[in-house]
């Protein structure tokens, strides 16, 4: 991370793949392909005061998108089929078909509240995981979980993600409603 003043605000920007966040990931502007709206998620600064400040930050910038123009997949290495949640390690299940009713009937209500998938992230994770940390009140809790998800480095929940979200368009092109 590197850290820097602006407008009297500290701010801290990731410099490698293990510090983005789920919640920088999940964010349209993430991969908008637009360098400014880009910039503001990693930064947390508005993208209207980026665009508009007299202050260079070029040297903070350059750095901060290095490792994403040198890797520009690079959320994708480094997942793992487990992800230390909550201080639980949780494992991702093996088969959607065979997960709990709840489950699914959540999960498609997740996807349906998105505007595009990636956005289902941190629900679908807390969804499917947090069975593994709250036994019983598992569903009451997956606002919490779901909170926690996004604190984690995108990397560390990738594969899990994409394996409930690909697993989701093949059930649903099966014609099997989850």
């Amino acid at each position: 991370m590197i850290n820097f003043n602006f407008e009297g605000v500290r701010v801290s920007v990731p410099t490698k793949w293990a510090e983005v966040t789920v919640e920088h990931f999940i964010k349209k502007e993430f991969l908008s392909g637009n360098a400014i709206q880009l910039l503001s998620v990693l930064s947390g600064i508005p993208a209207i005061k980026l665009a508009n400040t007299t202050k260079d930050l070029t040297k903070h910038f350059e750095r901060a998108v290095g490792f994403i123009k040198a890797e520009p997949l690079g959320w994708r290495k480094g997942s793992k089929e487990e992800v230390l949640l909550m201080g639980v390690e949780c494992r991702a299940p093996v088969n959607l078909e065979l997960e709990t009713f709840g489950q699914k009937i959540l999960f498609g209500q997740a996807l349906l509240k998105s505007t595009f998938h990636y956005e289902a992230i941190p629900e679908a994770v807390a969804i499917y995981l947090a069975p593994q940390i709250y036994p019983d009140d598992w569903f009451e809790r997956i606002d919490e979980v779901a909170l926690e998800v996004k604190k984690l480095p995108i990397r560390n929940v990738w594969s899990m993600a994409d394996f409930f979200l690909t697993n989701t368009l093949t059930l649903r092109r099966g014609g099997q409603i989850i």
